[in-house]
């Protein structure tokens, strides 16, 4: 499947190579000092200081032993906890009424 370019974005791009065209012939210090400010931030998101970095820390595990792994798990027994549950032959005993 070919993929177009939307006639509204050529539009949008052809309107800011306009734009930028004619602020570098009216002033271009504004843009070269925007495009050295974005480029630093840029540059010190993609590759920051060694300080501004986040470790990973991995905290060493000891090897574990059959005999410890059962010693930890607690053998629950599966307990039936009785209810009140009525036969589904019973009509019910008062029937739901919604005020």
């Amino acid at each position: 499947m070919k993929r177009r370019i939307h006639p509204v974005f050529i539009v949008i791009l052809v309107l800011m190579a306009i734009g930028i065209v004619v602020r570098m012939m009216a002033n271009p210090f504004e843009l070269i000092v925007a495009i050295v400010i974005f480029g630093g931030i840029f540059i010190l998101w993609k590759y920051p200081p060694a300080r501004w970095r986040k470790t990973k820390m991995r905290k060493p595990t000891p090897p574990s032993s059959g005999k410890r792994a059962k010693e930890r798990r607690k053998n629950i027994p599966f307990r039936v906890i009785q209810g009140n549950k009525r036969d589904d032959d019973e009509p019910p005993e008062k029937p739901y009424t919604y005020h």
